[in-house]
């Protein structure tokens, strides 16, 4: 069935001239294109992947201008592919971290038509708390349940994994300019691909690291990650479950908003208002504060229960372990 399928190899790079030949030797022999994207290396990145070149046609190199971020280069793998008419485009980081054990795992349900997308979750693996560095660990979990609101994708962990395998013929459907460019990219892919109806793979695979030495400080973007996701969130509320579908979750979604955002403020402008004027608070008047917020608290959660049933069939997980 390989034989069936072009596959691409995107692999993103910025300073990895130690480990950039072992990721391009990692990669299966039936893959017909390995993208290299050297997203302006200060090393000898570019250098070592010009004389791989000479000994593996497979591999095309783009090099960036200036540095414009993981985003950036999977923009300018994901083209690329496109652009050579691949089927089906593999994203294995150029650190070495994607063990190519994995590889059929992983592009086996795209390439079986069962998937659209499908990403590695290491997080399954037995050993992981041992294996993942616990600062790494705790954030990714924390991602993992703000990317579920944003994305629609209820059953996928790791979010951040970027070992990842997409089907060409929904990757058209994405604009890829609007992807971020830098770090935040994996949640957002996801959140695109939730708005074309897209179905998305969590395959367990090995958590790995070793030489390489990620310059990501999980708390300094964590925050920011975070309000991402969160507006990602109100994005697909509002464009897939009220304005093109108008279902019953964007319906209980919508009305919490309105009791949260509306109703709860008003009152509790006019609680403030008394209370300033009177020194006390009308009995009255605080029911009603406290039943706007637990009419918010059932509104969202039976959108929830709703948005988890709406995308049931969109996701579902291999597991190997």
């Amino acid at each position: 069935m390989k034989n069936e399928a072009k596959i691409a190899v995107i692999v993103p790079a910025f300073n990895e001239e130690l480990l950039i030949k072992k990721t391009i030797d990692s990669v299966p022999d039936f893959v017909e294109k390995i993208i290299v994207i050297n997203d302006k290396s200060t090393d000898k990145t570019e250098e070592v992947v010009n004389n791989e070149k000479k000994l593996n046609s497979k591999i095309v190199l783009i090099n960036h201008s200036k540095n414009k971020g993981v985003g950036a280069s999977l923009i300018s793998g994901y083209q690329k592919s496109i652009e050579l008419e691949m089927d089906i485009t593999v994203v294995m980081p150029g650190d070495a971290q994607a063990l190519p054990d994995d590889f059929t795992n992983l592009v086996n349900p795209v390439l079986e038509g069962k998937a659209d997308y499908s990403k590695g979750n290491r997080l399954n693996h037995k050993d992981v708390k041992s294996i993942m560095p616990r600062y790494r660990f705790v954030g990714n979990t924390f991602l993992s349940l703000f990317t579920k609101f944003a994305s629609g994708y209820y059953t996928i962990m790791d979010p951040q994994m970027g070992y990842t395998a997409i089907n060409n013929s929904t990757l058209k459907k994405i604009d890829l300019s609007k992807m971020i460019k830098r770090y935040g990219y994996p949640g957002q892919l996801l959140h695109f691909l939730n708005l074309v109806d897209a179905v998305v793979c969590d395959v367990d695979i090995i958590p790995h690291y070793g030489e390489e030495k990620s310059g990501l400080r999980v708390w300094n973007i964590l925050p920011k990650l975070t309000f991402l996701l969160i507006g990602l969130f109100f994005k697909r509320v509002f464009k897939k479950l009220i304005f093109r579908d108008l279902s019953p979750a964007g319906i209980s979604y919508l009305l919490s908003f309105i009791t949260l955002f509306v109703a709860e403020p008003i009152l509790l402008s006019r609680v403030l208002r008394v209370y300033e004027q009177d020194g006390f608070v009308p009995e009255l008047t605080f029911i009603m504060l406290l039943v706007f917020f637990i009419l918010f608290i059932l509104f969202f959660f039976f959108g929830l229960l709703f948005d988890i049933q709406e995308n049931k069939d969109l996701n579902f997980k291999i597991r190997i372990f």
